[in-house]
């Protein structure tokens, strides 16, 4: 009879408990329970994580799992809150204050250098703020004041595209780290849209146009943008992470709200494991296999923070049927 030492090279080990393993086909003995087990890929799976200190809703989002930014956002009255929060992958903690108070504004970046724009106070902004990880500076206005945009890339190459301001807008525009140019206009005229991305490989999903909930997605090449394979569920006031070849959209809003996750592989959308918190207007940070979603509305705004894994791993017991 053939081994498993001579089909794979190696023995199988003994553990008297179940290791903690993150390798996808890894087999071990269990001399506890005398059985054979192994990692299985479970897909991926939200967990909850630490509270922000502000509930808000159409707050700004930056950063990754581990090191993300939430800034501005609506609590009760306009203008909202210049409110910064930093996360360290289990607990949120205050950072410096944003100059221009203001909600459904977009970001971009990463926890030390993040991007702030757009958005309203009593009015439409084109206000564009810089983090440095403790404060915030002034950047070069955008071009077409707005709020409800989508916004992609880092602090020194960022996009923003689409929101509002008296009509929906297909405006897209590309920041050096000091103003903003005039890029590519989307196809498709929307507000409270996701992005993510970079400035060169941009992605733009959902939303809505005046009329109807979109599912449209559409891919930035730096110059133009491009129609991608539509989400399974259209719907707006969603947030998204990730890359144009591997995102991630979660929450959002039709008639109801949204708990539904999806990813994107760089052609179609699949539907993955569900938010615990079904909700609206909140902010994403992090890539597809490691995401964080925080803040937004439910039937009050809410300040729960959730974490996506993309594998999780799940622990099975070989059998010979």
């Amino acid at each position: 009879m053939t081994t498993y030492k001579e089909i794979f090279g190696k023995y199988v080990k003994n553990y008297s408990s179940d290791p903690s393993s993150d390798i996808e086909g890894q087999v071990w003995y269990n001399t506890t329970s005398g059985v054979f087990k192994t990692n299985l890929n479970a897909g991926g799976a939200w967990a909850s994580g630490g509270n922000m200190g502000t509930a808000r809703r159409v707050l700004g989002g930056a950063g990754t799992q581990t090191a993300g930014l939430a800034f501005g956002g609506f609590i009760t009255a306009d203008p909202g809150t210049n409110a910064t929060e930093e996360y360290d992958g289990s607990a949120w903690t205050a950072g410096g204050n944003m100059g221009t108070t203001r909600h459904a504004l977009a970001g971009a970046g990463i926890q030390t250098a993040g991007l702030a724009f757009g958005g309203y106070t009593t009015n439409y902004s084109a206000s564009t703020e810089e983090y440095d990880g403790s404060a915030w500076t002034g950047g070069g206005n955008l071009n077409t004041a707005r709020d409800g945009l989508g916004g992609a890339g880092i602090q020194t190459a960022g996009l923003g595209f689409g929101g509002y301001a008296t009509t929906q807008s297909t405006a897209t525009e590309e920041y050096d780290g000091s103003a903003w140019t005039a890029g590519g206009s989307l196809n498709t005229a929307r507000n409270f849209l996701a992005g993510c991305g970079t400035q060169t490989a941009g992605l733009a999903f959902g939303g809505y146009t005046g009329t109807v909930y979109s599912n449209s997605t559409e891919e930035y090449n730096g110059s133009a943008w491009t129609a991608g394979g539509n989400l399974n569920d259209a719907r707006s006031r969603l947030a998204g992470a990730g890359l144009q070849t591997a995102a991630l959209a979660f929450g959002g809003r039709t008639t109801v709200d949204f708990s539904a996750t999806e990813e994107y592989n760089g052609t179609s959308w699949s539907n993955t494991t569900s938010m615990t918190t079904a909700r609206r207007y909140l902010a994403g940070a992090g890539i597809q296999t490691s995401a964080l979603a925080f803040g937004g509305f439910t039937t009050a705004n809410t300040a729960a923070t959730e974490e996506y894994t993309d594998p999780t791993f799940s622990t099975k017991t070989i059998t010979t049927s």
